[in-house]
């Protein structure tokens, strides 16, 4: 009898092999050719799943992406202080530690190569506008708990908010001897404690 392939299965392998290469050696030597080795099928077999490294990229992210989502909301405990919680909202977004430093190396190629392909555009429009949604959220705790003055305008903050976190995670990844993890900690707690009206605040 014909070996029965379950091809989903055989999907996230490829994408696990491919991380295993990204974090040994660099995204630049997750080709076709390397990934397909890693997994254990021949190039061509692997393009009976993805076509090009762009189709390849494209399914590694979401799978990650999803699995890191999944593995944060197992582990993440939100305080019930608004102030701490707007904080541990922030640093799940921000490259705390070496696998979320893997995953940003990952996403600023998928960001490059999106200029130039319509797929990996709208997949690359769909992640910064959750960005913008969870930083939206932030800022909505801190609005309901009456931490933010009247006056805010909380669609621009949210743009400033999202733009520290990118911000960050850049210098993270270009000066990781200046940009350690408490002083991302550091810098975002001052951010939050900003936008702050009033004592409370300090609870962070």
């Amino acid at each position: 009898m014909p070996k029965i392939v379950d091809h989903e299965q055989q999907r996230k392998r490829i994408a696990e092999s491919a991380w295993s290469i990204i974090e040994e050696k660099g995204i630049e030597h997750a080709s076709i050719r390397a990934v397909a080795a890693a997994a254990g099928l021949s190039p061509g077999a692997l393009r009976h799943y993805f076509s090009t490294q762009d189709e390849l990229l494209l399914f590694i992210v979401d799978y990650y992406l999803t699995r890191g989502v999944d593995r944060a909301a197992e582990g993440l405990v939100i305080s019930h202080i608004p102030i701490k919680a707007a904080k541990e909202v922030v640093l799940q977004l921000l490259p705390m530690d070496a696998e979320k430093r893997t995953a940003v190396g990952v996403w600023w190629i998928f960001a490059i190569r999106s200029l130039r392909s319509e797929a990996l555009q709208t997949k690359k429009d769909e992640l910064t506008d959750g960005l913008h949604y969870l930083t939206k959220a932030v800022l909505e705790i801190l609005a309901q708990a009456q931490l933010l003055p009247a006056a805010v305008d909380i669609q621009l903050e949210t743009l400033r908010l999202a733009a520290l976190i990118e911000g960050l995670t850049i210098m993270a990844m270009l000066r990781p001897e200046l940009y350690a993890s408490e002083t991302i900690e550091q810098i975002v707690t001052l951010h939050i404690r900003e936008l702050c009206s009033h004592g409370t605040a300090t609870d962070g």
